[in-house]
Order: C-alpha cells, then sequence, then structure tokens
C-alpha cells in the first residue's frame, strides 16, 4: 500500500493517520491485500456501497463493540465520504494497536469522482450510472452497478 502521512484531497488531518488514494485503494482491494471499512452509518450503505468482496461495513457509532472481529494482521483502509469519520476511526484502531490502517484520502466521494465502481440504488431513477463520466446505466430497476 503506498500510503502518505499527509491528505492530498481532504482537508481533515489527525496527525499519525495514514493515506491512501483512491486509485491506490482499488488497486490494493482487487489484489486482495486489504480490506475496506465503510464506517457509515447502514442506512448510508443501503444508498450506494462499493460492490467488491473484501469491503465490510463497521459503522462508527458500533466500531469499537467491532473490535474483536477485526483482525490486528490485516492492511485495513477505513472510508467514509469525506475522510473525517474514517480518519478518525483510523487513529482509533492507531490507539488501539493495529498497524496496518489507512484512511481513504478523499474519501467516498473522491472515490466516486475519480469513477471507481460503487452500486447505486434510488429508486427514483431508472437510469442510474455508478461510474460518473461512463456510458453505462443501469438496468431499469431502479439500481446499477459498474
Amino acid at each position: 500500500m503506498r500510503l502518505t502521512e499527509k491528505p492530498q484531497f481532504q482537508e481533515f488531518h489527525i496527525e499519525g493517520v495514514k493515506h491512501i488514494s483512491p486509485f491506490d485503494t482499488f488497486d490494493t482491494l482487487k489484489s486482495g491485500n486489504a480490506i475496506l471499512i465503510d464506517v457509515r452509518e447502514e442506512n448510508e450503505v443501503l444508498a450506494d456501497y462499493v460492490p467488491l468482496d473484501n469491503v465490510l461495513n463497521h459503522p462508527m457509532s458500533v466500531i469499537v463493540d467491532r473490535l474483536p472481529f477485526i483482525s490486528k494482521e490485516q492492511n485495513i483502509i477505513l472510508a467514509c465520504p469525506g475522510g473525517v469519520r474514517s480518519s478518525k476511526v483510523a487513529n482509533l484502531l492507531n490507539v488501539q494497536g493495529y498497524t496496518h490502517v489507512a484512511n481513504l484520502d478523499g474519501g467516498l466521494t473522491k472515490w466516486k469522482e475519480d469513477g471507481l465502481p460503487y452500486y447505486m440504488n434510488n429508486k427514483a431513477s431508472s437510469n442510474n450510472c455508478c461510474c460518473p463520466g461512463s456510458n453505462l446505466s443501469g438496468s431499469g430497476d431502479g439500481s446499477s452497478c459498474c
């Protein structure tokens, strides 16, 4: 994982929290070298999420209760919409002895802006594209994935 000490795509930063770009995150996830933990609340994840096998949802509101189920031996990338909550959770994990932790720099907003895969569920629209700028369109049922 190519990490930076300071974020490039977000203003919020906590000293000691490392950051990883969306493209480096995608490459790391696709190679199976990390897990992505989405710290948004369940209702937020129902609206849209990253459709990869090694993505988990552990909301910030319950992350302390979930720590026993999160291995310290793996690379962990944390995500939220703008990188604020995920930076806070990264700091918490660092304090708890997790040594392979990074924040998704710019959050899921930057991930989407970069055209990386995500799933949208919006019943109000019949043509959702989950990769901005692409020509992919939804299936007509209000959901889409790329």
